[in-house]
């Protein structure tokens, strides 16, 4: 998704903005104008291990057909060396924790994976079955957190606003 020259949600443009330190997430942050976001490692993607950088495709060629099957399912999940898909959502779950501790609304440029996990912390999908059609990731999920971090879905798919240049 190209963000030159969109904005987040009014609500959002003074809040405390956090990032992956991974560059297209800074560059993203930067784009829709948090030029000096707090880049915090817990919404890094998911570490894929030996499975980093390769297509699906290119997964199932080298290791098999029953490659994703061996890796496990839900939560279980974990490419060969990499990160599970539990322990993903326990580094997501301590970053909203730690966010929840302040007044300020606060807005995290994050990755796919990441925003699964916010999302299956604040839902009932287990992960087990394809992610929910009503998820669309090229759009903002706004979260309400409780004082102990757990998440509550306020919106989906909310849509970034357009930037205007003075003409």
């Amino acid at each position: 998704m190209q963000v030159r020259g969109l904005l987040p949600p009014l609500s959002f443009e003074a809040a405390r903005a956090y990032a992956s330190p991974m560059q297209r997430a800074r560059q993203t942050a930067e784009a829709l104008g948090f030029i000096d976001p707090i880049l915090d490692p817990r919404l890094m993607e998911q570490n894929w291990g030996q499975w980093e950088g390769l297509s699906r495709a290119e997964i199932l060629a080298r290791d098999g057909k029953d490659a994703f099957t061996r890796a496990g399912h839900g939560l279980e999940f974990r490419p060969p060396e990499g990160e599970s898909t539990e322990e993903l959502h326990a580094r997501v779950a301590s970053f909203l924790k730690d966010v929840a501790r302040a007044e300020r609304d606060a807005i995290a440029v994050a990755h796919l994976g990441v925003l699964r996990a916010a999302y299956t912390l604040a839902s009932d999908w287990d992960m087990r079955t394809p992610m929910p059609a009503e998820l669309d990731v090229s759009r903002v999920m706004i979260l309400s957190l409780a004082r102990d971090g757990v998440p509550v879905i306020h919106a989906l798919n909310v849509e970034l606003r357009v930037r205007i240049e003075p003409v």
